[in-house]
Protein backbone atom coordinates (compact mmCIF):
# COMPACT_ATOMS: atom_id res chain seq x y z
CA UNK A 1 0.00 0.00 0.00
CA UNK A 2 1.29 3.43 -0.93
CA UNK A 3 0.60 6.25 1.17
CA UNK A 4 -0.06 9.27 -0.84
CA UNK A 5 -1.09 13.39 0.39
CA UNK A 6 -2.68 15.76 -1.37
CA UNK A 7 -1.07 19.11 -0.39
CA UNK A 8 -3.21 22.17 -0.28
CA UNK A 9 -2.48 25.58 0.56
CA UNK A 10 -4.92 28.43 0.53
CA UNK A 11 -5.58 32.32 1.64
CA UNK A 12 -9.10 33.78 1.10
CA UNK A 13 -10.68 31.63 -1.53
CA UNK A 14 -13.22 29.35 0.71
CA UNK A 15 -15.57 29.48 -2.63
CA UNK A 16 -12.70 27.69 -4.38
CA UNK A 17 -11.24 25.63 -1.88
CA UNK A 18 -14.67 23.78 -1.59
CA UNK A 19 -14.81 23.55 -5.20
CA UNK A 20 -11.54 21.42 -4.81
CA UNK A 21 -12.37 19.77 -1.91
CA UNK A 22 -15.57 18.61 -4.14
CA UNK A 23 -13.79 17.38 -7.28
CA UNK A 24 -11.42 15.27 -4.44
CA UNK A 25 -14.89 13.39 -3.44
CA UNK A 26 -15.49 12.36 -7.59
CA UNK A 27 -11.70 11.30 -7.79
CA UNK A 28 -10.77 7.81 -8.86
CA UNK A 29 -8.08 6.27 -6.62
CA UNK A 30 -5.01 4.14 -7.97
CA UNK A 31 -5.00 0.74 -7.16
CA UNK A 32 -2.51 0.07 -3.53
CA UNK A 33 -2.97 3.55 -2.49
CA UNK A 34 -3.64 5.13 0.60
CA UNK A 35 -4.83 8.85 0.16
CA UNK A 36 -4.86 11.85 2.65
CA UNK A 37 -5.17 15.48 2.46
CA UNK A 38 -3.81 17.87 4.07
CA UNK A 39 -5.15 21.82 3.95
CA UNK A 40 -3.01 24.27 5.20
CA UNK A 41 -4.88 27.65 5.31
CA UNK A 42 -1.95 31.07 5.05
CA UNK A 43 -3.35 33.71 6.87
CA UNK A 44 -4.06 34.69 10.44
CA UNK A 45 -7.32 33.56 11.06
CA UNK A 46 -8.71 30.00 10.30
CA UNK A 47 -11.67 30.98 7.64
CA UNK A 48 -11.57 27.53 6.07
CA UNK A 49 -12.06 25.29 8.94
CA UNK A 50 -15.46 25.05 8.81
CA UNK A 51 -15.25 23.98 5.61
CA UNK A 52 -12.98 21.71 6.11
CA UNK A 53 -14.94 19.89 8.80
CA UNK A 54 -17.75 20.32 6.82
CA UNK A 55 -15.93 17.95 4.12
CA UNK A 56 -14.12 15.74 6.51
CA UNK A 57 -17.59 14.33 8.20
CA UNK A 58 -18.57 12.56 5.18
CA UNK A 59 -15.41 12.17 3.13
CA UNK A 60 -13.52 8.82 2.34
CA UNK A 61 -10.29 10.56 2.74
CA UNK A 62 -8.33 11.66 5.96
CA UNK A 63 -7.76 15.53 6.22
CA UNK A 64 -5.48 17.40 8.13
CA UNK A 65 -5.91 21.28 8.48
CA UNK A 66 -3.58 23.35 9.63
CA UNK A 67 -3.32 27.32 9.92
CA UNK A 68 -0.01 28.91 9.13
CA UNK A 69 0.52 32.36 10.58
CA UNK A 70 3.84 32.83 8.76
CA UNK A 71 2.88 34.84 6.12
CA UNK A 72 4.30 33.73 2.89
CA UNK A 73 3.42 30.67 0.54
CA UNK A 74 6.81 29.14 1.31
CA UNK A 75 5.76 28.70 4.56
CA UNK A 76 2.36 27.74 3.92
CA UNK A 77 3.95 24.54 1.45
CA UNK A 78 6.60 23.60 4.13
CA UNK A 79 4.02 23.23 6.65
CA UNK A 80 2.12 21.26 3.86
CA UNK A 81 5.12 18.99 3.13
CA UNK A 82 5.30 18.47 7.20
CA UNK A 83 1.70 17.45 7.33
CA UNK A 84 2.29 14.38 4.85
CA UNK A 85 3.80 12.01 8.19
CA UNK A 86 5.02 8.92 6.11
CA UNK A 87 3.99 9.34 3.43
CA UNK A 88 5.53 8.08 -0.15
CA UNK A 89 4.31 10.85 -2.45
CA UNK A 90 2.97 14.52 -1.59
CA UNK A 91 0.71 15.60 -4.72
CA UNK A 92 0.24 19.64 -5.14
CA UNK A 93 -2.43 21.03 -6.60
CA UNK A 94 -3.74 25.02 -5.89
CA UNK A 95 -6.47 26.31 -4.44
CA UNK A 96 -7.96 27.55 -7.54
CA UNK A 97 -8.21 24.13 -9.67
CA UNK A 98 -10.44 21.33 -9.80
CA UNK A 99 -8.80 18.32 -10.61
CA UNK A 100 -10.18 15.41 -13.27
CA UNK A 101 -11.78 12.11 -12.07
CA UNK A 102 -8.52 10.54 -13.42
CA UNK A 103 -6.11 12.59 -11.80
CA UNK A 104 -4.19 11.03 -9.34
CA UNK A 105 -4.81 7.81 -11.53
CA UNK A 106 -2.85 9.40 -14.35
CA UNK A 107 0.00 10.76 -12.47
CA UNK A 108 1.09 7.18 -10.49
CA UNK A 109 0.08 5.58 -13.61
CA UNK A 110 3.25 7.81 -15.55
CA UNK A 111 5.21 7.71 -12.37
CA UNK A 112 4.95 3.42 -12.42
CA UNK A 113 5.61 3.23 -15.76
CA UNK A 114 9.30 4.69 -15.67
CA UNK A 115 9.34 5.03 -11.93
CA UNK A 116 9.65 8.46 -11.96
CA UNK A 117 11.01 10.82 -9.21
CA UNK A 118 8.54 13.36 -9.56
CA UNK A 119 5.01 13.36 -12.66
CA UNK A 120 3.84 17.12 -13.60
CA UNK A 121 0.24 17.37 -14.85
CA UNK A 122 -1.19 19.98 -16.81
CA UNK A 123 -3.45 22.63 -16.01
CA UNK A 124 -6.07 23.64 -18.76
CA UNK A 125 -7.84 26.54 -18.45
CA UNK A 126 -11.75 27.21 -17.60
CA UNK A 127 -13.48 30.26 -18.50
CA UNK A 128 -17.07 31.38 -17.14
CA UNK A 129 -17.36 32.90 -20.69
CA UNK A 130 -16.43 33.06 -24.13
CA UNK A 131 -12.82 34.58 -24.43
CA UNK A 132 -10.82 35.93 -26.98
CA UNK A 133 -8.68 33.31 -28.54
CA UNK A 134 -5.44 35.79 -27.53
CA UNK A 135 -6.63 35.04 -24.08
CA UNK A 136 -7.11 31.64 -23.77
CA UNK A 137 -3.68 31.23 -25.41
CA UNK A 138 -2.22 33.37 -22.20
CA UNK A 139 -3.67 30.81 -20.15
CA UNK A 140 -2.39 28.10 -21.81
CA UNK A 141 0.88 26.72 -20.50
CA UNK A 142 3.60 24.70 -22.63
CA UNK A 143 2.78 21.16 -23.22
CA UNK A 144 4.86 18.16 -23.11
CA UNK A 145 4.71 14.62 -24.54
CA UNK A 146 3.45 11.25 -22.35
CA UNK A 147 6.66 10.52 -20.33
CA UNK A 148 8.73 13.63 -21.53
CA UNK A 149 11.61 14.92 -19.12
CA UNK A 150 11.16 18.07 -17.71
CA UNK A 151 13.96 20.18 -15.79
CA UNK A 152 11.41 21.99 -13.82
CA UNK A 153 7.77 22.01 -12.89
CA UNK A 154 5.17 24.05 -11.10
CA UNK A 155 3.28 22.83 -8.15
CA UNK A 156 -0.46 23.35 -9.82
CA UNK A 157 -0.48 19.23 -11.20
CA UNK A 158 2.62 17.82 -9.53
CA UNK A 159 3.69 14.48 -7.45
CA UNK A 160 6.48 14.09 -6.11
CA UNK A 161 8.41 11.48 -4.13
CA UNK A 162 8.90 12.41 -0.43
CA UNK A 163 12.13 11.05 -0.05
CA UNK A 164 13.14 14.15 -2.12
CA UNK A 165 11.12 16.70 -0.29
CA UNK A 166 13.14 15.34 3.08
CA UNK A 167 16.77 15.76 1.59
CA UNK A 168 16.19 19.38 0.97
CA UNK A 169 15.81 21.99 3.51
CA UNK A 170 12.62 23.50 3.79
CA UNK A 171 11.82 22.08 1.19
CA UNK A 172 11.00 25.75 -0.34
CA UNK A 173 12.96 27.93 -0.41
CA UNK A 174 11.74 31.36 2.23
CA UNK A 175 13.74 33.39 -0.04
CA UNK A 176 11.11 33.09 -2.34
CA UNK A 177 8.30 33.22 0.08
CA UNK A 178 6.44 36.53 -1.46
CA UNK A 179 7.98 36.39 -4.82
CA UNK A 180 6.15 32.88 -6.23
CA UNK A 181 8.59 30.67 -7.93
CA UNK A 182 9.38 28.80 -4.88
CA UNK A 183 7.91 25.21 -6.86
CA UNK A 184 10.00 25.89 -9.81
CA UNK A 185 13.40 26.69 -8.30
CA UNK A 186 12.77 23.22 -5.71
CA UNK A 187 12.26 21.16 -8.53
CA UNK A 188 15.11 22.18 -10.73
CA UNK A 189 16.75 21.44 -7.64
CA UNK A 190 15.64 17.58 -7.48
CA UNK A 191 16.58 17.90 -11.02
CA UNK A 192 20.02 18.71 -10.13
CA UNK A 193 19.85 15.84 -7.67
CA UNK A 194 19.52 13.86 -10.50
CA UNK A 195 15.21 12.96 -9.95
CA UNK A 196 13.73 12.28 -13.03
CA UNK A 197 10.55 14.04 -13.39
CA UNK A 198 8.26 13.46 -16.28
CA UNK A 199 5.12 15.04 -17.75
CA UNK A 200 1.42 12.87 -18.22
CA UNK A 201 -0.31 15.49 -20.29
CA UNK A 202 -3.66 13.75 -19.03
CA UNK A 203 -3.24 14.29 -15.32
CA UNK A 204 -5.21 17.41 -15.46
CA UNK A 205 -5.82 19.92 -12.91
CA UNK A 206 -8.21 22.99 -14.50
CA UNK A 207 -7.77 26.21 -13.36
CA UNK A 208 -10.58 28.38 -12.74
CA UNK A 209 -9.90 31.49 -14.42
CA UNK A 210 -11.74 34.19 -13.02
CA UNK A 211 -12.73 37.09 -15.17
CA UNK A 212 -10.30 39.46 -13.58
CA UNK A 213 -7.54 37.46 -15.33
CA UNK A 214 -8.90 37.54 -19.07
CA UNK A 215 -8.10 41.43 -18.87
CA UNK A 216 -5.19 42.64 -20.62
CA UNK A 217 -3.86 44.11 -17.57
CA UNK A 218 -3.69 41.44 -15.55
CA UNK A 219 -1.80 39.64 -18.31
CA UNK A 220 0.36 42.38 -18.71
CA UNK A 221 0.90 42.84 -14.91
CA UNK A 222 1.34 38.89 -14.58
CA UNK A 223 3.96 38.60 -17.96
CA UNK A 224 5.84 41.19 -15.67
CA UNK A 225 5.85 39.34 -12.20
CA UNK A 226 6.27 35.52 -13.69
CA UNK A 227 9.94 37.22 -15.45
CA UNK A 228 10.84 39.04 -12.72
CA UNK A 229 10.14 36.43 -10.45
CA UNK A 230 12.45 33.54 -13.14
CA UNK A 231 15.68 35.91 -13.40
CA UNK A 232 15.24 35.91 -9.20
CA UNK A 233 15.45 31.86 -9.44
CA UNK A 234 17.90 31.83 -12.14
CA UNK A 235 19.97 34.17 -10.13
CA UNK A 236 19.89 31.45 -7.36
CA UNK A 237 20.41 28.60 -8.85
CA UNK A 238 23.41 30.00 -10.57
CA UNK A 239 24.22 31.19 -7.35
CA UNK A 240 25.44 34.50 -8.76
CA UNK A 241 24.37 38.23 -9.60
CA UNK A 242 22.95 38.09 -13.06
CA UNK A 243 22.97 42.30 -13.09
CA UNK A 244 24.09 43.39 -16.81
CA UNK A 245 24.79 40.33 -17.92
CA UNK A 246 21.19 39.80 -18.48
CA UNK A 247 20.88 43.30 -20.38
CA UNK A 248 21.55 42.55 -23.90
CA UNK A 249 18.72 39.54 -24.08
CA UNK A 250 16.48 41.78 -22.25
CA UNK A 251 16.99 44.66 -24.76
CA UNK A 252 16.72 42.83 -27.74
CA UNK A 253 13.71 41.17 -26.14
CA UNK A 254 11.75 44.78 -25.35
CA UNK A 255 12.92 45.81 -29.27
CA UNK A 256 11.23 42.56 -30.60
CA UNK A 257 8.20 43.48 -28.84
CA UNK A 258 8.20 46.82 -30.19
CA UNK A 259 8.64 45.54 -34.04
CA UNK A 260 5.07 43.52 -33.40
CA UNK A 261 3.59 45.87 -31.20
CA UNK A 262 3.44 48.83 -33.90
CA UNK A 263 2.32 48.07 -36.40
CA UNK A 264 -0.68 45.83 -35.49
CA UNK A 265 -1.61 49.12 -32.91
CA UNK A 266 -1.92 50.75 -37.14
CA UNK A 267 -4.02 47.82 -37.74
CA UNK A 268 -6.04 47.09 -34.89
CA UNK A 269 -4.90 43.37 -34.60
CA UNK A 270 -5.20 41.14 -31.70
CA UNK A 271 -1.73 39.79 -32.21
CA UNK A 272 -0.26 43.13 -30.94
CA UNK A 273 -1.11 41.14 -27.37
CA UNK A 274 2.23 39.06 -28.68
CA UNK A 275 4.58 41.93 -28.62
CA UNK A 276 3.19 43.53 -25.27
CA UNK A 277 3.91 40.51 -23.30
CA UNK A 278 7.39 40.84 -24.62
CA UNK A 279 8.10 43.94 -23.42
CA UNK A 280 6.46 42.94 -19.82
CA UNK A 281 8.54 40.20 -19.98
CA UNK A 282 11.58 42.46 -20.90
CA UNK A 283 10.48 45.26 -18.59
CA UNK A 284 10.19 42.63 -15.42
CA UNK A 285 13.67 41.45 -16.29
CA UNK A 286 15.03 45.36 -16.32
CA UNK A 287 13.48 46.00 -12.95
CA UNK A 288 15.00 42.66 -11.72
CA UNK A 289 18.59 44.33 -12.60
CA UNK A 290 17.88 47.54 -10.94
CA UNK A 291 17.43 45.46 -7.54
CA UNK A 292 13.72 45.12 -7.65
CA UNK A 293 11.04 42.05 -6.40
CA UNK A 294 7.75 41.59 -6.99
CA UNK A 295 5.90 40.73 -3.76
CA UNK A 296 2.88 38.98 -5.07
CA UNK A 297 2.63 36.94 -2.37
CA UNK A 298 2.74 39.37 0.44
Amino acid sequence: MVDITICVCTRKRQEGLYKLLDSFAKMQIPSDTQISIVVVENDFVNHSENIIKEFSSKSKFKINYFLETKQGIAFARNTSVKGAVGSVFCCFVDDDQTVANDWLVELMRCQKEFNADGVWGTNPPVFNKKVPAYIKRFHTGSTFNYGEIVPEAYTNSLLLKKEYLDKIEGPFDVRLNFTGGEDCYLTSIITKMGGVIRCNPDAKAYEIIPESRTKIKYIIKRTYRTSNTSFFVESLMEKRKLGLSIFPRLFLKFCFGLLIVLPYLLLGNSNKLIGVEKIADACGGFSFILGNKNEFYK
